[in-house]
Formats: structure tokens, C-alpha cells, sequence
């Protein structure tokens, strides 16, 4: 073992390491921002105000912008989970599948059932009313991927 500057430059290098290993390992969750629909005790309830079972894969809420709804199909969930403030009449929701499994919108009360492959985009075109309007994947409903709209005025 070195003695006298030798070791000190050692010790210097491991101590150095091991500060760059401790720095690497934390700190990241610090650095993203939460989403609009994280940060409120509502959006949080999303699955629970929806009537969505307990076995969601939840990927969160956000507040709708227009009566165009984007929703991507990931395995094997909807993100977001949850859209709020969705405008009564007639909307549009468009889901994207980023995913690497075949995917499907279904709806049953209104009569929906839509396939949407890998890579691929469908529209659904929606009549909302007053209560939340929950779809699913009818190929993946096992493992909790559902999603809801709920319109504006109901209590998330």
C-alpha cells in the first residue's frame, strides 16, 4: 500500500468515485415536472370518480383542451388513463398505438369495438353526456387497461 502523496492521490480517486457513483444514482426523480392532471387530490381519484375497477393500470389524469381527445394504447395501458373536463356533444377521441401488441377500443353501451395495430392511429367519434364514459381494451381488459372521459361539471 502507498504511503506518504501517493496514497492520498489514491484515496482522492476513490472518494471522487464514489461521490460521482452516489450523485448518479439519485436525484432523478427531482427532476421532472408533474403533469397537470398530477397535482390535484381529484385527478388522483380519476380511476375511483370513473367507476374504473381497482385493477387499473393507471397512467394518469389530465384536463381535456378541446373535443379532440389524444390517448396513446402502450402496453398495457391508456395514457393518459384518465381525461377530465371533456365538453358535452360530440368529441373525438383519437388513440395512437405505441405499443407492440395489438390493441382495441371498446365501449359497449354505445356499441364500440375497434381494433388498432401497432404503429397505427384510430378515431372514434363519441356522444358524451353527463357521466363518465369508460372504454377498454378488450384483449388486455385482464390486466387493467381500462381508460374514462369525464365530462365537464363531474367530479373527478
Amino acid at each position: 500500500m502507498p504511503t506518504g502523496p501517493g496514497r492520498l492521490t489514491v484515496l482522492s480517486v476513490v472518494i471522487l468515485v464514489g461521490m460521482l457513483v452516489v450523485a448518479a444514482c439519485g436525484g432523478g426523480a427531482a427532476a421532472s415536472a408533474p403533469t397537470s392532471g398530477s397535482a390535484s387530490a381529484s385527478a388522483r381519484n380519476c380511476p375511483a370518480s370513473a367507476g374504473l375497477p381497482a385493477s387499473v393500470n393507471d397512467h394518469g389524469t389530465v384536463v381535456a383542451s378541446g373535443g379532440q381527445i389524444g390517448v396513446q394504447a402502450k402496453d398495457f395501458f391508456f395514457s393518459p388513463t384518465c381525461v377530465t373536463g371533456v365538453p358535452g356533444g360530440t368529441v373525438t377521441l383519437i388513440v395512437h398505438n405505441v405499443g407492440q401488441a395489438l390493441h382495441n377500443v371498446s365501449i359497449p353501451s354505445l356499441g364500440i369495438d375497434m381494433d388498432v395495430a401497432p404503429g397505427q392511429t384510430i378515431t372514434v367519434p363519441l356522444r358524451m353526456g353527463s357521466t363518465p364514459l369508460v372504454f377498454f381494451c378488450k384483449y388486455h381488459k385482464g390486466v387493467g387497461m381500462y381508460g374514462a372521459l369525464l365530462p365537464t361539471g363531474s367530479h373527478a
